[in-house]
């Protein structure tokens, strides 16, 4: 997964989002999981994004 690719948030695959990057989380998550930075598309339906857990995310389509 890199910035730029398109995803889904399982398991409701509801709406789709655009990966920024990876996010800085506290120290206390640090190792534990890798969090990515995800905005969602601009005609979406809902507004939130924000971070979310790797193993929760699906990639639709990869960024270029």
């Amino acid at each position: 997964m890199k910035a730029g690719d398109l995803v889904q948030i399982l398991p409701a695959k509801f709406g789709h989002y655009i990966v920024l990057g990876r996010t800085k989380m506290d120290d206390d998550y640090v190792g534990r999981n890798i969090y990515w930075d995800l905005v969602p598309l601009p005609d979406a339906a809902h507004d939130c994004g924000g971070a979310m857990d790797e193993k929760f995310i699906e990639v639709v389509s990869e960024g270029r």
